[in-house]
């Protein structure tokens, strides 16, 4: 390893230890309430030092959601990717999206808190615009997946791809939170499981699209 990939090391291993710490607190106490010093405290790093790794708490935030929505994007390529059918290819995009939310959920709470608009007021930060990109990658994986189920027959000829991402997306996450706030209440209530609960969401959402309702 030579010199400049070693200080990179370095570099790149300080940074995600601080992330790291930051991203704890941020979950355990809030955003609004974590300080610099509680980050320096729980890093074991001078505010000096944090500064020189990030421009502000702020900047750290906006690399926790880049972390996670990299991550997202990987898991939903893969479940594109490894699934032939429309349908299969779907469900593996909702674990993908419900391991999301549990793995990063300070990283999606921020994203509905803030929204795409609002972090474009930012100023535009490599890391903002990677934030941005990311976004817009996924919705074109998706919108693909869309067109695939087109040209195979499972998904209705009428369906305007790109239009159904933001509506498909936005309705596997209102199931998904759902379950999350009052799932076990509506099981109980039923007399199903969890799983069989989302499922039975899961149906009823992409039934919307199909050719042949499932």
């Amino acid at each position: 390893m030579d010199q400049m990939s070693r200080k990179e090391a370095v570099t790149s291993l300080h940074r995600a230890r601080i992330m790291t710490a930051a991203e704890k607190l941020f979950s355990e106490k809030g955003y609004a309430q974590t300080t610099i010093d509680d980050i320096s405290k729980a890093s074991e790093y001078s505010r000096r030092t944090i500064y020189a790794y990030y421009e502000s708490k702020e900047d750290i935030l906006h690399h926790i959601i880049e972390k996670g929505l990299r991550s997202l994007k990987t898991d939903i390529e893969n479940a594109v990717n490894d699934n032939a059918g429309f349908v299969d290819a779907c469900r593996a995009v909702c674990r993908a999206k419900s391991r999301y939310r549990q793995e990063y959920p300070h990283s999606l709470e921020t994203l509905k808190r803030s929204g795409a608009a609002e972090i474009e007021q930012v100023a535009a930060s490599d890391t903002v615009k990677n934030i941005l990109c990311l976004g817009t990658e996924i919705n074109e994986i998706l919108e693909t997946l869309i067109v695939r189920g087109q040209k195979s027959g499972e998904v209705r000829k009428e369906v305007v791809p790109v239009l159904t991402v933001y509506v498909l997306s936005t309705s596997i996450d209102s199931l998904l939170a759902l379950a999350e706030t009052k799932g076990k209440f509506i099981c109980a209530q039923n007399g199903m499981t969890e799983e069989e609960f989302l499922d039975y969401g899961f149906r009823q959402i992409i039934n919307s699209i199909l050719e042949v309702r499932i």
